[in-house]
């Protein structure tokens, strides 16, 4: 299923904050556990710095969620409150193949505009390796960490099943760093994470990405869309692009939410 919100950005931001904050309690009732993966560029700055602040009790019940038993506080305003991220486990949608330290590092922001706010264990956190010179060798060694977290046994093959992976969408419909052209990409159907080639992305250059079989296995998927590009997303919404890498994102038996940021 497939669903549509569109509002000023701060609004958005409110309702994205208090959806993510939703599933995740919903989650960790389940499962113990919150399994979250971000996505990379400038769009996500201001959901991560909202994500830290927390949502005041109000206005997460005004917005129709009802308040865990064990809900986690804001430190510094206990009239908000905040996903459990001492149960959350932090992934990467995609990152530049670029050290952390710099400016480019999807990490790097990650890490600046989100992790240094929030009380999560460091071992939560699982970036994408970017260090050893061998992009394949990386991706391959990303894909062995998911499979050792999520495999469910010595033969399961199938992907693993995030409770909730965040995406943005580029002016050419890629997504992730899934870029529209690259058939082989596009077309992997064995392998959880790859490295890719991007010329045209910004900037260009290499690229470790998940693979659209395991987009497609998340429970969520959440777009988070500036108001540039809200004609662009409401065609890929609607159906009309299903070539392009952000029409290709959907959820085996999952719910895809659309974010878009309107007037």
């Amino acid at each position: 299923m497939t669903h549509w919100i569109s509002e000023p950005l701060d609004a958005l931001l409110e309702k994205a904050v208090a959806f993510i904050t939703d599933t995740a309690y919903r989650a960790v009732a389940e499962r113990d556990r919150f399994t979250l993966v971000l996505s990379g560029g400038n769009t996500p700055r201001a959901l991560h710095q909202k994500l830290a602040e927390g949502i005041s009790e109000e206005r997460y019940r005004e917005l129709g969620y009802k308040l865990p038993v064990e809900v986690r506080r804001c430190t510094r305003d206990p009239e908000r409150i905040v996903p459990p991220w001492a149960h959350t486990l932090l992934f990467q949608g995609d990152e530049r193949y670029v050290p952390p330290s710099h400016p480019d590092s999807n990490y790097g922001m990650a890490r600046e505009t989100l992790l240094r706010q929030v009380c999560i264990k460091p071992a939560n956190v699982h970036r994408m390796p970017t260090e050893s010179g061998n992009p394949q060798a990386d991706a391959r060694s990303y894909e062995s960490l998911l499979r050792g977290l999520f495999r469910k046994h010595a033969n399961d093959e199938a992907p693993p099943s995030f409770d909730l992976i965040l995406l943005g969408l580029g002016d050419d419909g890629h997504t992730a760093s899934l870029f529209p052209g690259d058939e082989k990409s596009l077309d992997e159907k064995e392998r959880w994470v790859i490295a890719v080639d991007a010329p045209n992305g910004k900037p260009p250059g290499t690229r470790l990405t998940l693979t659209l079989p395991v987009i497609n296995e998340a429970a969520n998927v959440l777009f988070l869309i500036p108001s540039s590009r809200y004609e662009l997303a409401r065609s890929i919404s609607n159906g009309e692009k299903p070539e392009l890498p952000a029409g290709m994102v959907k959820p085996r038996s999952g719910e895809v939410w659309w974010f878009v940021e309107g007037e």
